[in-house]
């Protein structure tokens, strides 16, 4: 069986900015692309990057990325009861946002590894399985 994989937001945009980790959510997209591993992402990851790339730049650069993440091999999911569930246990029980509990939630559901730059997870511990790319180098 291949290897699932659910892409935060900030995966995303490490990859869009080129940030430190982008290499690897290449890689995870070129496993994809070939049918070596399972690509996942959550409705609240289109939402967050429409609204902070339009928030960073503009609405047409937010459209393009939000192009550019759709048409990537995987799927999508949207909420449903399970999804909503597990997502709400998860907030209740940890310090995480509330868009980021879906996140999780996700992960937990697949089984999946969560590729991901927010340290917020970490209070997750290993509830879930996760991978937290190298930290944004701060610009001078």
């Amino acid at each position: 069986m291949a290897e699932r994989f659910v892409l935060d937001t900030s995966a995303w945009l490490a990859l869009d900015e080129k940030e430190p980790g982008a290499e690897e959510v290449e890689a995870v997209l070129a496993k994809a692309w070939l049918g070596e591993a399972e690509l996942h992402a959550c409705f609240v990851t289109l939402t967050e990057l429409e609204y902070i790339r339009t928030q960073e730049r503009d609405a047409v650069q937010a459209a393009e990325l939000l192009e550019f993440a759709r048409t990537q091999p995987g799927t999508w999911h949207h909420s449903d009861d399970a999804l909503c569930s597990t997502a709400a246990k998860l907030k209740a029980a940890h310090k995480i946002s509330f868009a980021d509990s879906f996140v999780a939630a996700l992960a937990l559901q697949l089984n999946a590894t969560l590729i991901h730059k927010d340290p917020e997870f970490e209070a997750l511990g290993e509830k879930i399985k996760q991978r937290m790319l190298p930290p944004k180098v701060p610009k001078s």
